[in-house]
């Protein structure tokens, strides 16, 4: 049994009508066990469709969706996995055997179209390549929504870890900023209405102390000439992009978090506030490692999760 000691604090007002609302949660006790799931006969999986044709084989998603057409488009989320952009399938959640919070199995039961991606790795294409990727596949749900039933104007984007940096960028960056790629589907928008970040960095200066957890998988990641790295950094950084007019966003970080330190979150949650986003949620776990939803399996966390995509795609 978990055990919780939760305390919040309320800035500005009430969270429904524009707030930012940050939980402060300790968690004692362990893990729950591993409960069995089964695939839903309601449900239809399809996996490795291409998103993009061409030399790379990561170019692929898996697509889960209820039967049931309905008679509205539905919306869609894009599921983003971690692995410091070195490692890491989509796999991870399309498995029912080897479960995780963020399948997209249950996000269709729900009644979301929930597509679960691959992309390029730093060692295969260093950046921007996999942020081009994760457009590229936005774009492709919105090129076929009409065979998936979407609702293109109501699609998010969640990720852990790095997957988290990169669903933030799909809700902070637009076709201005340069990063779309030479991917397909051009036409279409890349941008999302609603951003979860489990853990995901939200500066990626390797350079600073509070950085130095990710410092060899961000050089990686960011690998090129000397002489433009400041202006790399700069752009693969989600703190780069704070405005007014960003999607709602539900951030989920674990004050133990070895890889990627409080002290820059926290900052950017104060920088969001002062730029009058209106609707930030910051779910701050202390004695909570890395990726508290997906990793931590924090269950408290899941309904939360669900509670905002529904609230920000279905309720619109």
């Amino acid at each position: 049994m978990k055990f919780f000691r939760i305390e919040w604090k309320w800035y500005r007002k009430p969270h429904l009508v524009g707030a930012t609302l940050i939980f402060f949660l300790t968690l004692l006790g362990e893990a729950p066990a591993q409960v069995k799931h089964d695939m839903p006969d309601t449900i239809a999986l399809q996996r490795d469709l291409p998103y993009r044709e061409g030399k790379s084989a990561a170019w692929k998603l898996d697509l889960a969706y209820p039967k049931e057409r309905g008679l509205k488009p539905r919306p869609a989320l894009v599921i983003i996995h971690g692995g410091g952009w070195i490692e890491g399938d989509k796999s991870s959640f399309t498995s029912l055997e080897y479960w995780a919070p963020g399948n997209i199995i249950d996000f269709a039961k729900l009644g979301f179209v929930a597509a679960t991606i691959n992309y390029r790795m730093s060692r295969e294409a260093p950046f921007p390549a996999a942020l081009e990727d994760c457009k590229c596949a936005v774009r492709w749900l919105r090129a076929h929504a009409k065979d998936y039933h979407v609702d293109v104007n109501r699609i998010g984007a969640w990720g852990n870890s790095a997957g988290g940096h990169l669903a933030l960028l799909l809700g902070m960056t637009e076709k201005a900023n340069g990063l779309e790629g030479d991917g397909p589907y051009q036409e279409q928008s890349s941008l999302v209405q609603a951003v979860i970040s489990d853990s995901g960095p939200v500066d990626l200066d390797f350079r600073k102390a509070g950085n130095s957890g990710l410092a060899k998988v961000i050089s990686q990641f960011l690998a090129g000439p000397e002489e433009t790295l400041v202006d790399r950094i700069r752009k693969a950084s989600p703190a780069s992009y704070i405005k007014k007019d960003l999607p709602p966003f539900l951030l989920i970080y674990g004050t133990a978090d070895s890889q990627v330190t409080i002290g820059p979150v926290d900052e950017f949650v104060v920088a969001l506030q002062q730029a009058g986003l209106k609707d930030v949620s910051y779910i701050r776990l202390g004695l909570v490692d890395h990726c508290p939803y997906s990793l931590a399996k924090v269950e408290s966390l899941y309904p939360i999760v669900n509670d905002f995509f529904v609230r920000t795609l279905m309720r619109r």
